[in-house]
């Protein structure tokens, strides 16, 4: 198994919400694995001229089933701020036009230090990759990383620092330590701070149209009063360990 190894730092914050509909829009302060194969499959889309018109032919959807797992570690104060947005729709009986308001919620990123970014991991089988992308597959995958403009909404603008391509070592082990989020059910016990946020299981719903779709549940390695990634010790219910590099990941 092999991986693909993103650092990029946030310029301002994030801006996504939570998958559920409502007049509302609370944000997540973590950025869904969703998101994360959005951001890879736009520039990888933009390089082979793939057409998006519909759900099925996304780009996002085109590359989702390669990835065997999706990581996301965030070293940066978060902070949510909610901006008052006015809402207008139209009555056809009554023929108005109403309004209304609703809270929006976005992240912003703190006043941190030179250390402040994201790291993203994909990993995937190479035999599949190179199925999908032939045997420049290597290339297209490291332009596409150092490529990535934005995680989420076009406002969510990151610029890449570093991408590593390189191979997965399995461990056998009861334990982990990691700052890589992983599903809640794959823990027996956890041994530090961290947040947990409901979001649409990636390996289960195509990318496009959630509302009513399957979800998982991620333990994010987060210190929300330090704003800061909290290293966790995790036991695990499986015996099993990805390393890449020096770092620990917990399987989906």
């Amino acid at each position: 198994m092999k991986y693909l190894k993103v650092e990029a730092t946030p310029h301002w914050g994030l801006y996504i919400n939570y998958h559920a509909f409502t007049k509302s829009r609370p944000a997540l302060k973590t950025i869904p694995p969703t998101t994360l194969i959005g951001a890879l499959a736009q520039p990888i889309a933009l390089k082979n001229n793939w057409a998006e018109n519909s759900e099925l032919n996304s780009s996002a959807e085109k590359i989702r089933p390669l990835f065997k797992g999706i990581y996301l570690s965030q070293n940066l104060p978060l902070i949510e701020y909610n901006d008052l947005s006015k809402i207008f729709s139209y009555d056809v009986d009554e023929k108005q036009i109403r309004t209304d308001a609703a809270a929006v919620s976005k992240i912003y990123r703190g006043k941190g230090s030179a250390d402040d970014r994201v790291k993203i991991v994909y990993l995937f089988e190479e035999q599949e990759a190179r199925k999908l992308f032939g045997v420049g597959w290597e290339e297209m995958l490291l332009e596409a990383a150092w490529s990535i403009t934005r995680l989420g909404a076009r406002e969510s603008i990151v610029s890449v620092d570093k991408v590593t391509l390189g191979d997965v070592d399995l461990l056998n082990q009861k334990t982990a330590q990691t700052v890589y989020y992983f599903p809640y059910y794959m823990q027996s016990s956890v041994q530090g701070s961290y947040l947990v946020a409901n979001v649409v299981d990636w390996r289960k719903t195509s990318i496009g149209e959630y509302l009513g779709k399957p979800t998982v549940n991620l333990i994010i390695p987060y210190d929300d009063e330090r704003k800061r990634v909290s290293p966790l010790r995790v036991n695990l219910m499986n015996e099993i360990v990805y390393r890449v590099g020096d770092e620990e990941l917990i399987p989906w």
